[in-house]
C-alpha cells in the first residue's frame, strides 16, 4: 500500500528509497537530515509570520498608504506618517537604536524636503526638513515656542525635581521681551526669557569682548602650566588631550578661579555625567544606570554649595551668573535645587558641545598642511601684544572676524553637529506652508538633515568637486569684487585671498545652532571658544598627528544632542614653539 505524503517524508520507506539512489548511507542521510530540518525550519517560519502577520499588515498598510500620498500633491491637510511595524510603541524602536539611521530613511522614502510624522508611542512628532520649510518655521517663532524641549532637558538630562519642573511648566510666556497675549506668567516668574536674557547680555554684543578676555587669560594659564616642553612628546589621544585644557578653561571663565579652586574634582564628574547624558535623556532609570544618576548628583550639589559660599568678594566669574541667580531669586516656586539643575545645564551647554567642536576643528587644520598654514597667517595678523615672556594676546573680535577661519568653524559645525530643534505650536494650529500642525504637537527639525542636503550647498566645480560628507574648509568663502568692479573668479569661492565669510543663500540649511528669534544665545561664545582655542594653542605648540590619513568616526550616540564626539583615538605629537 502507497504511504501517504506524510509517511514518505518521514517514514523508513522513502528513506530506503533516497539511500538507494544516493547510493551511499553517509549521503543519504545527509539529505534526509536537510529535508527535516528545512520542514521544522518551515513550520517555524510559518508560526512566526501568523504571529506578527497583524503587525505586518499595519506596516504595509502605513507603507502603502506612504507611498501613494508621497506620489500625489500635498494638500496640506496632515503630513504623511512614517511606517512602523508596532502599532502601540511606533517608531520608538527605530529611534532609539539607530536615530541617525531613521533619519536618513525618511530622507530616502520622503525627499529631503518634506513633513511627516513619526509615531513614538502615542503621540506624532512632527518632522521638518528643507530649507524652504525651515524658513517658514523661523517665520512662524513668535506663534510657536522653544520652551518644551528646554523642559525635557530640565527634567530628564538635568534632574530638575517634579515640583520644580511644575515651575517651569507653567511659564507660558515666550522668551522674546513682549510675553505672549493672555499669559497668567508674573514677570518676575518668566523664566525662559530671564533665562535667556541673562545670556545674551554676557554673551553676545560688546558684552562678549569682556567674556573672551576672561576665556583668553583663563585659557593662557592651562597652556602655561602643560608640562610640555621645546621637544617632540607623543600623546595616545588628541581629544583627551584637550578636553581638560578647554574645559577647565571654560569653567574658569564662567565660574571664576574661586570655583575651580574649591572644586578641583567637578571637571572630573561633570564629564562623567555628560557620557551617559543620552540615557538620562531617555529617562533610562538609575538602577541601569547608576554611575550616570550618581555623577549628576554629584554635579549639582557642587552647584549648590557653590551659589551657598559665593558672595562679591569671592566672585569672579561671568557676569551672567549673579544675573540668573538675582532673577532666581525673585521667583516663588522654584527650589535651592532647582536653581542648582539650571545652572548644571547652563555649564553643559557651554562644554559638551565646544568641545567636541573644537577638536574637530583642530583634527581638520592639522591634517592638513596647506590648510594650517593659511589658517596660521590669519592667526599671526591678530596678535595683539607680546608679552616680555614671549605670550601672545589676540584681538579677540579681529580673529573671530578672519574669512578662512570663519569658515572653517562653520563647516566644522555643518559637518559635525547633529543636533534636533524643537518647536511647538502653543496657542494655534501652526501653518508650515501647504502643512498644517495642530496646537500642542511637537515639531522637530535635524540638524543633520539639513546639513547633508547637497541640494543646499556649493559643492565646487569642475575637477575640484567637494561633497556634503567632505570637510571643505572653503564651502563658506565668496569672492570680493575686485578695484575695478569685476568679480574674480567664475565659480565665486576659493582660498581666503580677497575673499569673505558669507552665510547669504544659507538660511534654513546651515542649523547648528536653530533659526528665527529662539535661535542658541551662546552661540557666539561657541566661535569665540573654538577660533581662540585653535589660535592660542597653535601659536604655542606645534601638533602633528601621528597618522594623517586615520580618520576618526563620529560617536552617533549623542545623536540630536549637538557635537558629536570622535569614537576613535587620535594619536599625535606635540612640542612647545622656540621662541
Amino acid at each position: 500500500m502507497e504511504p501517504n505524503i506524510y509517511n514518505r517524508w518521514n517514514g523508513s520507506t522513502y528513506s530506503d528509497e533516497l539511500a538507494a539512489a544516493f547510493h551511499t548511507p553517509k549521503n543519504a542521510a545527509f539529505l534526509i537530515g536537510f529535508m527535516k530540518f528545512s520542514s521544522n525550519v518551515t513550520l517555524g517560519f510559518i508560526i512566526i509570520l501568523l504571529a506578527f502577520s497583524p503587525f505586518l499588515w499595519w506596516y504595509l498598510r502605513l507603507n502603502g498608504k506612504a507611498i501613494s500620498n508621497n506620489a500625489g500633491p500635498k494638500n496640506g491637510k496632515k503630513p504623511e506618517q512614517v511606517p512602523y511595524l508596532f502599532p502601540l510603541i511606533g517608531n520608538v524602536i527605530s529611534y532609539l537604536m539607530d536615530a541617525a539611521g531613521l533619519a536618513e530613511s525618511i530622507t530616502q522614502r520622503f525627499g529631503a524636503s518634506t513633513v511627516v510624522r513619526v509615531r513614538m508611542f502615542r503621540k506624532d512628532v512632527y518632522v521638518v526638513s528643507g530649507a524652504e520649510y525651515l524658513n517658514a518655521v523661523w517665520k512662524s517663532t513668535k506663534e510657536l515656542t522653544s520652551t518644551n524641549g528646554i523642559n525635557i532637558a530640565l527634567s530628564n538630562m538635568f534632574g530638575t525635581p517634579k515640583n520644580d519642573m511644575k515651575f517651569f511648566e507653567a511659564d507660558d510666556s515666550g522668551i522674546t521681551h513682549d510675553p505672549f497675549p493672555h499669559t497668567s506668567t508674573r514677570p518676575q516668574d518668566r523664566v525662559f526669557y530671564l533665562m535667556h536674557k541673562a545670556t545674551v547680555d554676557s554673551l553676545a554684543g560688546s558684552h562678549l569682548v569682556t567674556s573672551a578676555q576672561s576665556y583668553q587669560t583663563a585659557l593662557a594659564k592651562q597652556i602655561e602650566d602643560l608640562p610640555i616642553s621645546d621637544d617632540w612628546v607623543e600623546f595616545p589621544d588628541l581629544f583627551n588631550f584637550l578636553r581638560p585644557i578647554i574645559s577647565c578653561a571654560t569653567i574658569e571663565a564662567m565660574c571664576g578661579s574661586y570655583f575651580v579652586t574649591q572644586y578641583p574634582k567637578f571637571t572630573e564628574y561633570f564629564w562623567q555625567f555628560n557620557a551617559d547624558v543620552p540615557k538620562l535623556l531617555q529617562g533610562w532609570p538609575k538602577w541601569l544606570v547608576p554611575g550616570a544618576w550618581v555623577a549628576r548628583d554629584r554635579c549639582i550639589e557642587t552647584m549648590k554649595k557653590w551659589r551657598k559660599t559665593s558672595s562679591d568678594d569671592n566672585f569672579n566669574g561671568n557676569a551672567m551668573i549673579p544675573q540668573r541667580w538675582g532673577y532666581f531669586s525673585e521667583m516663588k516656586g522654584l527650589s535651592e535645587h532647582g536653581v542648582a539643575c539650571s545652572d548644571l545645564g547652563i555649564l553643559w551647554g557651554m562644554n559638551s558641545n565646544s568641545m567636541p567642536a573644537t577638536f574637530w576643528l583642530f583634527w581638520q587644520m592639522i591634517r592638513d598642511p596647506q590648510l594650517l598654514s593659511k589658517a596660521l597667517e590669519e592667526v599671526r595678523g591678530c596678535i595683539d601684544t607680546i608679552s616680555s615672556a614671549g605670550k601672545s594676546t589676540f584681538d579677540v573680535p579681529k580673529l573671530c572676524n578672519q574669512p578662512l577661519l570663519q569658515s572653517s568653524y562653520a563647516e566644522t559645525l555643518r559637518l559635525y553637529v547633529a543636533v534636533y530643534i524643537i518647536r511647538k505650536p502653543e496657542h494655534g494650529d501652526a501653518q508650515i506652508r501647504d502643512y498644517v500642525i495642530p496646537k500642542g504637537k511637537m515639531i522637530l527639525m535635524s540638524s543633520r538633515m539639513a546639513h547633508m542636503d547637497m541640494q543646499n550647498w556649493d559643492l565646487g566645480s569642475g575637477d575640484e568637486q567637494h561633497p556634503v560628507e567632505e570637510f571643505w574648509a572653503e564651502r563658506f568663502l565668496t569672492k570680493e569684487k575686485v578695484w575695478d568692479g569685476k568679480v574674480v573668479g567664475s565659480d565665486g569661492r576659493r582660498s581666503n585671498a580677497d575673499s569673505r565669510f558669507s552665510l547669504n543663500g544659507y538660511s534654513g540649511a546651515w542649523i547648528p545652532f536653530g533659526g528665527g528669534i529662539h535661535q542658541c544665545p551662546g552661540r557666539h561664545w561657541v566661535k569665540l571658544q573654538m577660533i581662540l582655542s585653535f589660535a592660542m594653542m597653535c601659536t604655542s605648540f606645534e601638533i602633528e598627528l601621528t597618522d594623517r590619513a586615520k580618520h576618526p568616526e563620529q560617536d552617533l550616540r549623542k545623536y540630536g544632542l549637538g557635537a558629536l564626539q570622535p569614537k576613535n583615538v587620535t594619536p599625535f605629537r606635540i612640542r612647545r614653539k622656540r621662541d
